[in-house]
Order: structure tokens, then C-alpha cells, then sequence
């Protein structure tokens, strides 16, 4: 059970991911371009000032405001440093707002995270379980999870060092832990210029290992079945 507290916590924060004005998000789906823009690296980009970044969470706070629902698909990949080894995933998210999330990774991971008001559940094909919501290491990975994907980013503030950059097609933030023995010390979330939509996350875990996320056929404010969400 520890192990799946912890796993849960590092997929939180590497969400499993802004620039132009907060209207309504789109419905239909982000393409494959948007993600070509997000990692090309050889655009112009601004570096934001504090009153600037203030300035553009507070845009994505009213953009997040019209999110009922997200949906993607992603490819994960964990790089284990002590194993010499790097394991790439395949997956697919749910987010129903105010407070459920799905996250399932297929082979070789083969299991789905439920988080919502009960806490964290965990799901394989031979074991599952829940973790009561009062749980430290659980309670921080659902406020994480939440804020990255579709809540109050401002609120990672309290335990990162926040950064961001932005270029003509999207914008990148960063966190670093203020506490030197957190257990994820680095975040980045690269989202597009709707400020809606994750295109890729990564972070670090420990002095070392690493995820890295690539989300893919952004859905937003489409049906999710209820009883795909609960434990």
C-alpha cells in the first residue's frame, strides 16, 4: 500500500501539463501540432515576471472556471535511476470537476488510481484498495493532482517555488520544492494558449528519477460515466 501512496503522489504532480485570452475552452480535440509547439524549444519565449505570472494564473483561474470535465490520453515515461532503466506507459485521464479524477496506465503498469472524496483507491487485476482521504502523503497528491490538471494552480505556491514561460503557443510553469527533502522536487506543466488544455508535464522524484507525460486528444466538457469514477 505504501508503494501505490507513492506512485500516486509522483503521477499527481507530473500531470499527469497558456497565453491567450480566458474565453470558453474548446470541446473538439488537441492535435498532435500542439504538442510539436510545446516541445519544439526553439520558439521565442518570455520569461515572466512575478507580477506578470500573478497575473496569468489568475487568467487561467477564470479560463479553468468553464471545466466540468477532462479527458486524454497519454504516454508515460519513468526513468528509474537506481535500476539503470527507463519504463515507458500508455494511459488514459478522467477529471469530473469539483473533485474525481481517473488515472489509468495500461502494460506493463496495468492499473487505474480513483481519487475523489473517499480518498485514493487502487485497482489491478489481482488487488485493490482505498486510502482514507486524511492520509498526509494522499491529502497533498490530491490537492497536487487537482490544481495541475484543472484547479487553483496558485495553491502549489504554499510548497513550490512557482516560475513560467511563455511563448507565442503555449506556456510552461515550473515549481521546486521549498522543503529540500520533498519528496518531488521539480514540476513543469506546459499548457496551451486556451489555458485549458495539458500538453506535457514532467518531474523529478528524489535526486534523480524522472516522469515525463505527453498528453494526447484533450477532450474538454465531454460525457464521463459516473461509475468509471467511484471506487
Amino acid at each position: 500500500m505504501k508503494t501505490c501512496t507513492k506512485s500516486l503522489a509522483a503521477a499527481a504532480l507530473a500531470l499527469g501539463s497558456l497565453a491567450a485570452s480566458p474565453g470558453a475552452p474548446p470541446s473538439t480535440d488537441a492535435g498532435t501540432a500542439h504538442v510539436a509547439q510545446a516541445t519544439a524549444g526553439n520558439e521565442p519565449s518570455e520569461r515572466l515576471t512575478a507580477v506578470q505570472f500573478d497575473a496569468l494564473l489568475a487568467e487561467i483561474a477564470t479560463a479553468r472556471k468553464s471545466v466540468k470535465s477532462l479527458r486524454a490520453t497519454f504516454t508515460q515515461e519513468r526513468t528509474l535511476t537506481l535500476l539503470a532503466t527507463t519504463i515507458t506507459s500508455t494511459g488514459e485521464l478522467s477529471l469530473t470537476m469539483p473533485d474525481r479524477l481517473r488515472w489509468e496506465l495500461t502494460s506493463p503498469d496495468d492499473i487505474v488510481y480513483l481519487v475523489g472524496p473517499e480518498g485514493l483507491s487502487y485497482r489491478t487485476r489481482s488487488s485493490k484498495a482505498t486510502v482514507p482521504k486524511a492520509g498526509a502523503t494522499v491529502a497533498k497528491a490530491l490537492t497536487d493532482v487537482r490544481a495541475l490538471l484543472a484547479g487553483d494552480l496558485a495553491a502549489l505556491g504554499e510548497r513550490y517555488v512557482l516560475e513560467g514561460l511563455r511563448t507565442a503557443h503555449d506556456v510552461t510553469l515550473t515549481g521546486t520544492a521549498k522543503d529540500r527533502v520533498a519528496t518531488v522536487r521539480t514540476f513543469t506543466l506546459t499548457l496551451d494558449k486556451n489555458l485549458v488544455m495539458p500538453l506535457a508535464a514532467a518531474f523529478t522524484e528524489g535526486k534523480r528519477d524522472a516522469i515525463a507525460l505527453r498528453f494526447l486528444n484533450v477532450r474538454i466538457n465531454v460525457p464521463v460515466d459516473p461509475t468509471s469514477m467511484r471506487p
